[in-house]
């Protein structure tokens, strides 16, 4: 009990990152294993109507609240960064009454966006955006509060009600086409950001109502406006960056054809992305605490080179494990239709994989207050990676669109990472230093999954893939001492 204690504690960066971590996997299995049985309820049409749909929440999320819970940790008082809470829970609430002003217009919009079967669905957006910042910006205020475990119920409430959710509106006897794919997703956010909610209203609800007061609310509103001003436009830029592709398609290729690509592309990024997105999440919340403790000390640079070993540890090996048995695998896992979304991941695999290393390490802009910088890196990443593919689109060919995503997408993201690390003060020596380090651990797996390949056989590529997995990460443990030096 006393190890368990000591791993799963609230300091530092080690405890905390278990506790998520630990509900990351949760949350991975669920969702993988309810991923097989969701393209089986729904057919890629619908599929693709609901990721474009997921899309439009997740752009005016982003924007929907200027970013103001992101100031939550900055604060050394509770009352002060209380006052936050009710900033960001206004502007939320303003930003979703101008959407519902514009969802009279809902069909319009549709066919400015080339998309017109997202129309009967645009009037949802403004309820979706309240449920998704609320528990978000509760979620932020457990984080203050390390309340890591809490966090943890509510990761694995998200996931585990929505996916209860699509599957029960896709099964006998509703039988429900995309509109129960969309339902789900928000019956899952409602249900995870009511229980953040009454977690955060648990422990700090006196706290909480006596930050109510105007002047400090507008005075927070002035003194945090950089990340109103830097930090909101270089998450909206990206968030398009990550989104690109699902805005983009419907203008490029015919409806029909749009559509099913969106469902296989969509199908593809929940595989890789939101898997890695977790983990990314579970890591970026004890990250900013203690980088922000860190950068007041003098040490950044020790603690953000090392959250990037740990975060390129996890990402490595699966990026090339997907370029190599992503067809076999996706094929048997999702049934035979959903091949393509095998081929799909193989283009998009580095450049998914290594935004989800880049992304908590975003955080070194807000804790040295370079949010400008991070403004400036993320338009110019967002023109390189829509540039190529627009580039590739035109070509009339969905591969050749991710292909041109994918290659520009990984090298932006590579330079994106290397000027974080080197404004954290990481040396050009430990930038590389991981890349190195896991191609070695990750021969093995690399070489079994080879070998079966020659076999042509999906079973047999499958089964390599899970032993080579499993043989990378037990050496990788061993090779790092994970749970002595995190």
């Amino acid at each position: 009990m006393k190890t368990l204690s000591r791993l799963f504690s609230t300091e530092g960066i080690r405890g905390p990152a278990l506790t998520l971590l630990s509900a990351s996997g949760i949350v991975m299995v669920i969702g993988y294993l309810a991923l097989g049985v969701i393209t089986r309820l729904y057919t890629p049409e619908e599929l693709g109507i609901g990721k474009y749909f997921v899309t439009i929440i997740a752009l005016v999320g982003t924007i929907g609240s200027l970013r103001y819970e992101d100031a939550l940790m900055l604060p050394k008082e509770d009352q002060e960064a209380a006052v936050l809470i009710w900033l960001s829970g206004f502007v939320v609430l303003l930003s979703a009454s101008l959407l519902t002003i514009a969802s009279f217009w809902s069909g319009r919009i549709a066919d400015l966006l080339d998309f017109p079967a997202i129309a009967p669905y645009l009037p949802l957006v403004p309820l979706t955006l309240i449920c998704m910042r609320s528990g978000k910006i509760a979620e932020f205020w457990l984080v203050r509060k390390r309340a890591f475990r809490h966090i943890s119920v509510g990761h694995v409430s998200l996931t585990a009600a929505l996916v209860t959710g699509r599957i029960t509106a896709g099964a006998p006897p509703i039988h429900a086409n995309e509109a129960g794919h969309i339902g789900g997703f928000i019956f899952g956010n409602a249900v995870s950001s009511g229980l953040f909610i009454w977690m955060c209203l648990r422990r700090s609800a006196a706290d909480i109502r006596a930050a109510l007061n105007w002047r400090h609310v507008i005075q927070a509103a002035i003194r945090y406006r950089r990340f109103a001003l830097f930090s909101t436009p270089a998450a909206m830029i990206g968030a398009l960056m990550g989104h690109l592709i699902v805005l983009l398609i419907p203008f490029l290729f015919a409806t029909e054809a749009a559509e099913t690509a969106l469902g296989f592309y969509g199908v593809a990024f929940a595989a890789i992305a939101v898997p890695t997105s977790f983990i990314a999440r579970s890591v970026a919340h004890p990250f900013f605490i203690s980088a922000a403790e860190a950068h007041l000390a003098g040490n950044l640079a020790s603690i953000t080179s090392l959250v990037h070993r740990r975060l390129a540890m996890v990402g490595f090996f699966p990026v090339l494990a997907v370029m190599l048995a992503g067809p076999d695998f996706f094929e048997l896992w999702l049934g035979e239709e959903y091949r393509t979304t095998g081929i799909y991941a193989i283009y998009i695999a580095a450049w998914l994989v290594l935004g989800s290393i880049v992304s908590p390490l975003t955080r070194v802009y807000d804790v040295t207050e370079h949010q400008r910088l991070d403004f400036m890196m993320a338009t110019l990443l967002l023109v390189s990676l829509s540039t190529a593919s627009i580039l590739g689109g035109l070509s009339g060919s969905v591969d050749n669109m991710l292909i041109a995503a994918g290659i520009t997408g990984t090298v932006i993201r590579a330079i994106q990472l290397v000027v974080i690390l080197r404004l954290a003060g990481v040396s050009w020596r430990e930038c590389m230093r991981p890349y190195r380090d896991f191609l070695l651990l990750s021969l093995p797996g690399l070489a079994l999954i080879t070998a079966a390949l020659l076999l042509d056989n999906r079973w047999a590529t499958t089964g390599a893939l899970i032993l080579g997995t499993a043989c990378y990460f037990g050496l990788a443990i061993w090779k790092e001492r994970l749970f002595g030096n995190l």
